[in-house]
């Protein structure tokens, strides 16, 4: 019986998920039906959108790994390319790509720019 239980708690896990991941797609949805918009207006939209998805992920102990400024950490990020630079060596110096921890696993790491030592 163990085992059912298990995929029982699975089942529902991903039924609320995708019913919050649901709300996210109907905001899309909306915005993308309003006939005469402005810029500002879509902009506005795609905010409370990204808003929406956030407290989607904060139900979902979802974590962004947003590192500049850190010092490199290979169980959390993942160095693109290193650059010599004023900062201290092995430090983050930028983003390209956020990652993100399921509780506190690392679904993504960040895909970073490192700094190196001025020659």
């Amino acid at each position: 019986m163990p085992c059912r239980r298990i995929r029982i708690d699975h089942a529902r896990k991903v039924e609320n998920f995708a019913s919050e991941i649901l709300l996210v797609k109907d905001s899309l949805d909306a915005s993308l039906m309003v006939d005469e918009s402005s810029l500002e207006n879509y902009k506005e939209g795609m905010e409370l959108t990204s808003k929406q998805l956030t407290s989607v992920f904060e139900k979902l102990n979802i974590k962004e790994i947003d590192p500049k400024g850190e010092v490199f950490d290979p169980n959390f990020h993942e160095a693109m390319t290193m650059v010599e630079s004023d900062q201290d060596a092995n430090t983050v110096i930028s983003v390209m790509q956020k990652g993100y921890t399921l509780n506190e696993r690392v679904l993504r790491p960040a895909l970073v720019t490192v700094a190196k030592e001025k020659n």
